[in-house]
């Protein structure tokens, strides 16, 4: 029988999976749907990508509600909530909530680690 924490283990394992799969859908197919109607109406685009942060940022913009972000530096969310689609919307939604889901089970599982493992 499998005991709290390599449940937790399992878990967290499962979600990093489908944290990486939303992510890159969302960059391939939201983020670059969305830069690419940007540049069709002259907008410059970020020129950074500090590890992937540019998906999240976007993601951030397009599904938080519109006055959350008004003063956002890193990205356009006017732009991008603007441009978005119903499927990005739905795609940003769902990675934002795998990359939180998965944060929570990893610190969950931090504080259920058996005895016996040195960490």
């Amino acid at each position: 029988m499998m005991d709290l924490f390599h449940s937790f283990l399992i878990l967290s394992i499962i979600s990093f999976f489908i944290f990486g799969i939303l992510w890159i859908c969302f960059a391939r197919i939201s983020m670059s749907y969305i830069e690419r109607e940007m540049k069709k109406e002259g907008k410059e685009l970020p020129k950074w990508d500090g590890m992937g942060a540019r998906a999240v940022s976007y993601a951030m913009a397009i599904a938080l509600p519109a006055g959350v972000l008004k003063n956002y530096i890193l990205v356009d969310a006017e732009a991008a909530k603007r441009l978005s689609r119903s499927s990005d919307r739905k795609l940003a939604v769902c990675y934002l909530i795998a990359g939180l889901v998965g944060t929570v089970i990893v610190l969950i599982a931090s504080f259920v680690k058996p005895d016996d493992l040195i960490l």
